[in-house]
């Protein structure tokens, strides 16, 4: 029986009791939690040892009674909360569940003091109802916290580790089974998976990031980091190439590779798209291989791109100035569309001036630009003539 005393020490007076009881019986608040709290589904998954599960609960509630009951707490139950954060996130539990979980502890204390109060209670329940709740909210904001303090340091933490073994994945053409296993952990990404790969120049990074963020946004594996000279995207892809391609980077230069499939295809990839970026330095963009192939081709010409200029375009040297620019004029318009009529209207002049420009070209250097298999000289040396 509790006393009838009316008053605020009167009432002070019975909710100690009433708490105290509480406190006598918290074994019985620990196994009513365990029970609600298994109904949450990384809780019934086992993603919380059961002995840390139980450990925890007692401390919580041996922190809340006290705070309830107006108590001290102790040094030792004061970092509760906070340890709670920390570990959640290490062991991966999703924050709302988390939060979920925490305010069951409002629901079973408030189950308990309904249950052991008497009648004439009800007037001392409302009056401290927003006590109890108060109490689990606060501690509910500082498990919140640290969570999420730990959550970013956690993020670092594989951000590093991600960045660390990729780079040593791209270092390697070939690189060893065990190294793509390990980086496929990492991105927790399938090793076999498609993959976009793009590469785009420091002073774009930026606008491929927000390009990653909004893959990310629907949900795809995205990961971004210098490599080098150039500030490389890693996503998971399954759209094909081409349109989907463009309309994911749209808006960044960059260059981008042939699409990895399997992680142990994206140095190749990341190679191929970082040599893009370098050839057409002036992309507004995503350029994908098919597009950059030509000046590709050309740059890994290397030493011997003066000679093919000199080979197929040095008959030029006899024509004077003003006719070779005109020809060359010409002869890119023609490259560009195969059409007469296009370069006609592009040039501002007639169809039979294009031609016979044409036939002048083929005059001065030997080959002939309307056959494929000359074009494609002319077409190199022409990009190492720029």
């Amino acid at each position: 029986m509790h006393s009838s005393a009316h008053g605020p020490d009167g009432d002070q007076a019975r909710w100690a009791a009433l708490v105290g009881r509480l406190r006598a019986d918290a074994d019985g608040l620990v196994t009513e939690f365990i029970d609600r709290v298994r109904a949450i589904p990384p809780y019934r998954r086992g993603v919380v040892p059961t002995e840390r599960l139980v450990t925890d609960a007692h401390l919580t509630m041996q922190y809340l009674l006290r705070r309830i009951a107006g108590l001290e707490v102790p040094d030792w139950l004061l970092g509760t909360g906070e340890s709670i954060g920390r570990d959640r996130a290490r062991l991966g539990v999703p924050l709302n569940d988390l939060l979920t979980a925490v305010r069951l502890d409002f629901t079973v204390l408030w189950a308990a003091l309904r249950e052991l109060s008497e009648p004439d209670d009800d007037g001392l329940l409302v009056a401290h109802v927003q006590d109890v709740w108060n109490a689990v909210e606060r501690y509910t904001a500082r498990i919140q916290l640290s969570y999420q303090t730990e959550a970013a340091l956690l993020a670092r933490e594989r951000l590093g580790e991600r960045t660390m073994l990729l780079a040593a994945l791209l270092s390697d053409d070939d690189p060893a089974p065990d190294d793509v296993a390990r980086v496929a952990v990492a991105l927790d990404v399938d090793p076999t998976a498609d993959l976009l790969v793009a590469a785009a120049t420091a002073e774009a990074g930026n606008l491929l990031r927000r390009a990653a963020d909004r893959l990310a946004a629907g949900g795809r594996m995205v990961h971004v980091q210098s490599a080098g000279r150039h500030n490389l995207l890693l996503a998971r892809w399954d759209g094909g190439t081409g349109a989907p391609v463009r309309a994911a980077l749209a808006g960044v230069p960059c260059g981008v590779g042939p699409l990895a499939h399997g992680l142990a295809a994206v140095p190749r990839g990341a190679r191929l798209a970082g040599e893009i970026v370098d050839v057409l330095p002036d992309l507004d963009g995503p350029t994908e291989l098919s597009e950059a192939f030509l000046p590709l081709a050309a740059a890994r010409l290397a030493d011997t791109a003066g000679d093919l200029v000199e080979s197929v375009l040095g008959g030029l040297a006899r024509a004077p100035q003003r006719e070779r620019e005109r020809l060359l004029e010409t002869v890119r318009a023609y490259a560009e569309s195969g059409a007469v009529a296009d370069v006609a209207a592009r040039l501002y002049c007639h169809r039979n001036t294009v031609r016979g420009r044409l036939r002048r070209f083929t005059e001065l250097t030997g080959h002939d630009v309307t056959v494929p298999a000359q074009a494609a000289a002319v077409l190199l040396a022409l990009v190492r003539h720029r």
